[in-house]
């Protein structure tokens, strides 16, 4: 079986290359696009002003979507001067994978989408949506909570129902983070 978690540490959490998977944003752009090729992602653009009349929640996608991007970079870029001993650090690993694997749920949408513009996959945006704003609410406060030093009391076991949605495992993700430290 597939383990994506694993895939995900080893392709791009343990060579700590920071990179941004967003390409054009749709916002400053009439593009959304992701243009990362390799193991786990394909390339993959939607007009947003065509696909926005079909699929409404891509505009909410878009904006997630940016922030989520902007965050996985900062983490990437923070974590080399986190020590090992310090909680946070694993935690914010963790929530890079998790916001990874939402970027790969979106990726497929938006392939998938490329050639079908309805009402179902219109629920579908709304669903990544969802758990994508509860990651990225969780993420900031982690991360902005840390940077001003105040002692993180924010905890990602809550994520229960993003990580289902994602059918990845608490459990596994900690198992692989573990590994790194």
């Amino acid at each position: 079986m597939f383990n994506l978690i694993h895939a995900i540490v080893q392709n791009y959490i343990e060579n700590s290359k920071c990179f941004s998977i967003v390409a054009r944003d749709g916002i400053t752009t009439d593009q959304f696009a992701i243009q990362r090729e390799d193991v786990l992602f394909v390339k993959a653009s939607m007009s947003v002003r065509y696909v926005k009349l079909g699929i409404p929640a891509i505009l909410g996608s878009i904006s997630v979507a940016k922030n989520l991007d902007y965050y996985q970079c900062k983490i990437c870029r923070e974590i080399p001067s986190i020590p090992d001993t310090e909680r946070v650090k694993q935690k914010l690993q963790k929530l890079r994978v998790i916001i990874i694997a939402l970027f790969l749920k979106l990726n497929k949408l938006m392939a998938e989408t490329e050639s079908e513009n309805s009402d179902k996959y219109n629920k579908f945006f709304l669903e990544w949506n969802k758990y994508s704003e509860e990651i990225l609410i969780t993420t900031s406060a982690i991360l902005i909570g840390y940077q001003q030093g105040r002692t993180e009391t924010e905890n990602i076991d809550t994520l229960k129902d993003t990580m289902k949605y994602l059918q990845i495992s608490m459990s596994v993700l900690d198992d692989e983070i573990s590994q790194l430290y």
